[in-house]
C-alpha cells in the first residue's frame, strides 16, 4: 500500500537521511571505547581523537535525523493527500457512496492509518537497519559475547504477536464506534430545531452522553490491550538484557576481552534492546490495522471513472411492462405498465406511501423489480446510462455554497455563455447571473428554478421531479409549474396538492392509488 500513496522520490531521501542515522549505532560505543582506552593506555591523544570523533560525528547524525524528519512530513503529507483523493474519488464516481460514512472515513480511518501503519511501517523499516548495523559492530568487536547478545535480544522480537489478534478486533470495534458517534452526533445537531421545539433535550442528551461514552470506552480499551502487550514483551526484553551482560562481565573478569570492549559492547547492546523493543511494539501496531488496511485495499485498483464526457444515449419511449415490487411486506407494484414519449408530461398521484417516490427511483434505474421489466427506447440500460440523460430533482435542491450561480449549474462543465443567458431567462434567474452564491439567501422557488437551470444546461431528456412545489407559497407553485410544463423534456412528477384544472394540463396522469 505504501509504495501506491507516497512519492517514490520522497521514500528514497527519506531512507537515505535513516542510513545517516545509523551511524549512531557506531559512533557512541566507538567514542566511549576509545575513552575507557585511553584510561588504559592512559594516552591523551587517543582523548583527543575521541573528541574529533565525537564532534563529527554527532554532526553528521543531526544532519541525518533533520532530513529524517522533514521527509518523514513529506511522506505523511503525500499518504494523506493521496488517500483522501481516492478515497473522495471513489465516494463522487462509485456506485455506493456511503454519504453519511464519508466524512469519518477521511478524518478519522485516514489519521489511523497514518499513525498506525504508515509511522510503523517506516519505522520498522529503519529499526531494523539500525539493528543490523549494531550487530555487525557487537559480532567485529568480540565474535562470542556478541553473538550472545544477538541471540538474546532476538527473543522479544520473536515474542511481538502477544496480544495482536486481541488488539486487531479492538481496533475494529473502535472504528465501528467512532463510526456511530459521528452518524448519531451529526443526526442529532441536523435535527436541533425539533428536539427545541418540542423540549426533548434530556433525550437527546442521554443519547449523545451513551454513544460518546462507547466511543471513549473503546478507546480506553484499545489503550489498554496496548499497555497490557507491551508490559509483556517489555518484561522478556528485560529479563533478556540482563543475562549477556552478566556473561560479558564474566568474560572480561577472566580476561577473555578487554574492559573497553566490553563497554563498547554493552553500549551497543543497549541499542539492539532499544531496537528490538521499538520493533515489538511497533510491529504489534502495524499488524493492528490489517482489517482497516483490508477494508480499503480496493483504492489499489480502485477502476470507478468519470462519466463527464460518456455520450448519453436514447431513452424514448420508456416502457415499463407488468412490473411488480414489493417492499418488506407491502405490495408497492402489481404488474404495473406504462409508457413515456419524448416531451410527455406525467403525473404521479396517489395516497402518501403508495409508491409515488418508488416509481421515480425506478424509472431512474435506483430500484432492482421483482418482476416485469422497464425498457429504454427498446432497451435495458445500466443506472450510468440512464442517469446520462436524466435529471432527479428532489424537493430540497441542493446550492453549492461560494459557487457563483454559473458554476452551480455547469458543475463544472464549459461555460456556453449563450445557452447559459437563454436558461437564466426561462427559468428567471438572469437577476442572479455573477453572483456568488449561499443556501441560506436563497428562497425556495429559486433554488428549485436553480435546479431546473441545471437539468437545462445539461440537456436532460427526461426530468424526475419529487414533490418539488412542496413548502412553495402559491406565487412559487404557479412559477415552477409554468416552467415545467414549458419544457421541451419529458416530465413525471409526483404531485400532491392539485385539482382537475392542474391534472389537465399533463399529458398523462397516473394513479397509484389502486396499485396494491
Amino acid at each position: 500500500m505504501l509504495k501506491k500513496f507516497i512519492s517514490k522520490k520522497h521514500l528514497l531521501l527519506y531512507f537515505s537521511f535513516i542510513a545517516v542515522t545509523w551511524l549512531e549505532a557506531i559512533i557512541t560505543p566507538s567514542l566511549v571505547s576509545m575513552i575507557v582506552a585511553s584510561f588504559e593506555k592512559k594516552a591523551l591523544s587517543e582523548l583527543w581523537m575521541a573528541l574529533i570523533v565525537g564532534i563529527v560525528g554527532n554532526f553528521i547524525i543531526l544532519v541525518g535525523l533533520a532530513g529524517k524528519r522533514y521527509y518523514y512530513a513529506r511522506l505523511v503529507a503525500d499518504f494523506t493527500l493521496t488517500m483522501k483523493e481516492k478515497l473522495f474519488h471513489h465516494f463522487l464516481y462509485g456506485k455506493n457512496g456511503e454519504k453519511e460514512e464519508i466524512l469519518s472515513h477521511l478524518e478519522n480511518d485516514v489519521k489511523q492509518l497514518e499513525t498506525s501503519y504508515l509511522e510503523p511501517a517506516v519505522i520498522i523499516i529503519s529499526s531494523l537497519g539500525f539493528t543490523m548495523v549494531s550487530m555487525i559492530y557487537a559480532l567485529a568487536t568480540n565474535f562470542w559475547l556478541g553473538w550472545i547478545f544477538i541471540c538474546f535480544y532476538s527473543i522479544p522480537a520473536l515474542c511481538s504477536s502477544i496480544g495482536s489478534k486481541q488488539l486487531d478486533r479492538i481496533s475494529d470495534e473502535k472504528t465501528l464506534s467512532n463510526e456511530d458517534y459521528l452518524s448519531q452526533t451529526t443526526n442529532i445537531i441536523g435535527g436541533v430545531r425539533v428536539i427545541q421545539n418540542y423540549g426533548a433535550g434530556d433525550f437527546f442528551f442521554h443519547r449523545f452522553k451513551k454513544v460518546l461514552g462507547k466511543r471513549v470506552e473503546q478507546d480506553i480499551r484499545y489503550e489498554r490491550q496496548r499497555t497490557i502487550n507491551t508490559i509483556l514483551i517489555n518484561s522478556i526484553d528485560a529479563f533478556c538484557s540482563v543475562v549477556p551482560i552478566i556473561i560479558g562481565g564474566v568474560m572480561t573478569y577472566y580476561d577473555y576481552l578487554s574492559g573497553a570492549s566490553f563497554v563498547a559492547i554493552y553500549l551497543v547492546s543497549h541499542n539492539i534492546g532499544y531496537q528490538f523493543n521499538e520493533l515489538s511494539y511497533f510491529i504489534n501496531t502495524y499488524k493492528s490495522t490489517e482489517q482497516l488496511r483490508e477494508r480499503y485495499s480496493f483504492l489499489l485498483q480502485d477502476t470507478s471513472s468519470q462519466m463527464d464526457d460518456q455520450a448519453s444515449v436514447p431513452l424514448f419511449p420508456i416502457v415499463a411492462d407488468h412490473v411488480s415490487l414489493r417492499f418488506e411486506d407491502k405490495v408497492l407494484f402489481k404488474k404495473l405498465s406504462l409508457e413515456i414519449k419524448a416531451g410527455e408530461k406525467v403525473a404521479l398521484i396517489g395516497p402518501s406511501g403508495c409508491g409515488k417516490s418508488t416509481l421515480l427511483n425506478l424509472l431512474y434505474g435506483q430500484v432492482s423489480l421483482d418482476s416485469g421489466s422497464v425498457t429504454y427506447d427498446g432497451q435495458t440500460l445500466a443506472q450510468e446510462q440512464i442517469a446520462r440523460s436524466v435529471s432527479y430533482i428532489l424537493q430540497d435542491s441542493y446550492i453549492f455554497d461560494g459557487l457563483s450561480l454559473e458554476d452551480n449549474i455547469t458543475l463544472g462543465k464549459a461555460l456556453d455563455k449563450l445557452k447559459m443567458e437563454q436558461v437564466l431567462d426561462r427559468v428567471n434567474l438572469a437577476f442572479l447571473k455573477g453572483h456568488l452564491l449561499y443556501g441560506e439567501q436563497l428562497s425556495g422557488g429559486e433554488k428549485q428554478r436553480l435546479e431546473i437551470a441545471r437539468s437545462l444546461y445539461h440537456n436532460s431528456d427526461l426530468i424526475l421531479a419529487d414533490e418539488v412545489k412542496a413548502n412553495l407559497d402559491k406565487e412559487n407553485v404557479r412559477q415552477i409549474s409554468r416552467i415545467l410544463l414549458r419544457l421541451p423534456q419529458a416530465l413525471v412528477e409526483v404531485i400532491h396538492h392539485y385539482d382537475d384544472e392542474i391534472l389537465a394540463q399533463y399529458d398523462q396522469v397516473i394513479d397509484l392509488s389502486h396499485e396494491d
